[in-house]
């Protein structure tokens, strides 16, 4: 029979791992001119393949973050390893694609959370709304892409129920002002767990990763 579980979260630990992660301590280590590896990076992170860093750090090479120094040093596994310098320092996490082209990140749910916390939302808002003012020309929000993330925040108690809707007419929500916590949107996450149907209880470590669907 399937099981259904409400978990109590009593804390979270961020595992740090991820581009955000790791452009925050290259932009640490690369501070004042001075140089680091893809391996300096690793020890400062809880990535298991060192290869996503040296992949990342290649992008930024070729988008002109970082340079080359043309320096080799060895590293643990005996191979010469590249050593690299900023070139460009920017706060925000860099998006470069496989060819080096940096592009900006467009997220549905940023686009949805700004609409809710801004003047448009404040009055209300439904799905149809988020569709309508957040979509862009190179970002089109679909219905179930806003359906979705409106009822997750809700389910998490960020948005207050306004009217409840009826035939041809949906929900109408607004943000519930305590839960306005910032310019970042809230991540939906999701976790795969073991669940001991004989102990009833679940075992091991659970790991929460973002579900971009």
């Amino acid at each position: 029979m399937p099981t259904d579980l409400k978990l109590v979260v009593s804390g979270v630990e961020p595992l740090l791992r991820g581009q955000d992660h790791f452009w925050k301590v290259i932009r640490t280590l690369g501070a004042d001119g001075r140089t680091f590896s893809a391996s300096a990076v690793s020890a400062c992170s809880q990535e298991p393949h060192t290869g996503t860093i040296t992949t990342f750090l290649r992008r930024l090479h070729l988008a002109g973050i970082v340079a080359d120094t043309g320096e080799r040093q060895k590293a643990a596994n005996g191979r010469q390893e590249t050593l690299w310098q900023l070139a460009k320092s920017p706060e925000a996490t860099p998006i470069v694609s496989r060819d080096g082209t940096q592009t900006r990140q467009r997220s549905a749910q940023q686009q949805m959370w700004n609409i809710m916390r801004g003047t448009a939302g404040r009055a209300g808002f439904t799905y149809r709304d988020l569709i309508a003012l957040g979509s862009t020309d190179d970002l089109e929000i679909a219905d179930n892409t806003a359906k979705s993330f409106i009822q997750q925040l809700s389910r998490a108690g960020y948005l207050q129920k306004l009217d409840a809707g009826g035939p041809g007419r949906p929900a109408r929500w607004r943000l519930r002002p305590a839960m306005n916590s910032g310019p970042l949107p809230p991540k939906l996450l999701r976790a795969k767990l073991v669940y001991d149907q004989n102990r009833e209880r679940v075992t091991g470590d659970v790991i929460a990763e973002e579900d971009a669907r």
